[in-house]
């Protein structure tokens, strides 16, 4: 509903206007409102007036579908054959482990190498990536920022509430110089200009507040079963390298989609895991219902077996063919990020909870009938993860490993069996 009295209903919506959100169904207001410091949205009987500002236009990407737009998902590739990316032992534990690097081979293809450009502006920020134009860059299945903190140039990944403007704003360049343009208001508040291209531009990246360039410094570093190696390091240099600059690689639409749910995933099963852990540790069950969130868990695992689903018999054999593709890519982005080792990490643990006898505290209520669910929802995710990927299954190929998955099938694992 219009919020001014200028409008009336009925009336196009301007850039601009002042709404109100009304929902069909409970007649409720969006709100937004504060609680313990924290902003939420929520329905309520109290009004909000929401402002419409432009994102984007759809004429624009439709004209200039080779050019880079705010919030595209892409990957930076470097030198032809590496792109950035964390490696694969990253951790955010410490600053030896949180570290971004150039990385080349398989990782050209996985959801760890894929980044989002946020334009830091908040009109048109799904405009025209442009030279100048203040981003942040954020890596996708971690969700954090790439930035630099106060006492290294080294650069690693910023959770949110760390992830300050000072810390993690980059502006493009085409070229190095000593100028430092910094755009007034109006300039920035507009869609931009197509001028920067998919595998076309290089670019080179300049940390806003220091004026450094994006740059590396190359190590030895010694690796299990492969010898010494070089790792090519990302820091902020004051002059950085000739060859510093880098190109933007499209990413599907698909492994995109795809690494979103993987961060998701992520999230949510590790904070299981850690619920577990205390509960074997304690055998006790007092915390885990405050620590961890059944009905999330029970609804995402849904969620993630409708993901994961087979093909209707009725499909064509071309489209049959393009969703059984699209599903392997689905399977191998979910195995090369570790989430196939966390559904076997929470099947485990599980299993062990179970035959300690620490759920008769469940018994009858409805955390024990969620408790079901997720068992049997796990099994079903697994079976639809391994199904049909050659990769996947070989896992299970040494007679080790699969006695210990029949071990844990019980009568949960009816999908694990046609497997």
């Amino acid at each position: 509903h219009p919020a001014s009295k200028q409008r009336s209903e009925g009336e196009k919506v301007r850039v601009g206007d002042d709404v109100i959100f009304v929902s069909v169904a409970t007649e409720r207001y969006l709100q937004a409102t504060k609680e313990n410091s924290q902003s939420i949205v929520n329905a309520s009987f109290h009004v909000t007036q929401w402002n419409v500002s432009p994102f984007g236009t759809g004429l624009s990407r439709l004209k200039n579908q080779p050019c880079v737009f705010g919030n595209d998902v892409l990957r930076f590739t470097h030198a032809g054959d590496e792109c950035l990316t964390i490696p694969s032992s990253w951790s955010l534990e410490s600053s030896e482990t949180n570290i971004i690097v150039y990385e080349g081979g398989s990782v050209m293809q996985q959801a760890r190498s894929l980044w989002r450009l946020e334009l830091a502006r908040t009109k048109w920020a799904g405009g025209y990536i442009n030279w100048y134009h203040p981003m942040r860059i954020r890596h996708i299945t971690t969700g954090l920022y790439l930035g630099v903190k106060e006492d290294s140039n080294d650069l690693c990944l910023l959770p949110k509430e760390e992830a300050t403007l000072a810390a993690t704003c980059f502006y493009l360049r085409e070229v190095k110089d000593d100028n430092k343009v910094i755009l007034e208001d109006k300039d920035l508040e507009v869609i931009g200009v197509p001028n920067v291209r998919y595998d076309d531009v290089t670019v080179i990246a300049q940390h806003m507040e220091t004026g450094f360039w994006l740059s590396y410094k190359a190590y030895q570093v010694k690796k299990k079963n492969v010898g010494l190696v070089e790792e090519k390091r990302l820091l902020l240099h004051e002059e950085g390298r000739m060859d510093d600059g880098c190109e933007f690689a499209r990413s599907q639409d698909e492994e995109a989609r795809t690494a979103r749910v993987i961060r998701k995933c992520s999230a949510l099963f590790n904070s299981f895991i850690v619920g577990l852990e205390v509960m074997i540790n304690s055998k006790s069950t007092e915390t885990f219902l405050q620590d961890c969130n059944l009905t999330e868990m029970v609804g995402s695992l849904d969620d993630l077996n409708n993901y994961f689903v087979q093909p209707e018999d009725d499909l064509s054999h071309e489209d049959r063919q393009k969703f059984l593709k699209a599903l392997r890519n689905r399977q191998d982005l979910f195995q090369e990020e570790g989430i196939l080792n966390l559904i076997l990490d929470m099947i485990d643990k599980m299993n062990v909870i179970t035959s300690q006898g620490l759920l008769s505290s469940f018994a009858g209520e409805e955390a024990g009938d969620q408790w079901e669910s997720i068992s049997s929802a796990l099994f079903q995710l697994l079976a639809a993860v391994i199904r049909g990927n050659h990769t996947n299954c070989s896992q299970f190929a040494q007679a080790q490993r699969l006695n210990w998955l029949f071990s844990k099938l019980g009568g949960e694992g009816a999908g694990m069996m046609d497997v």
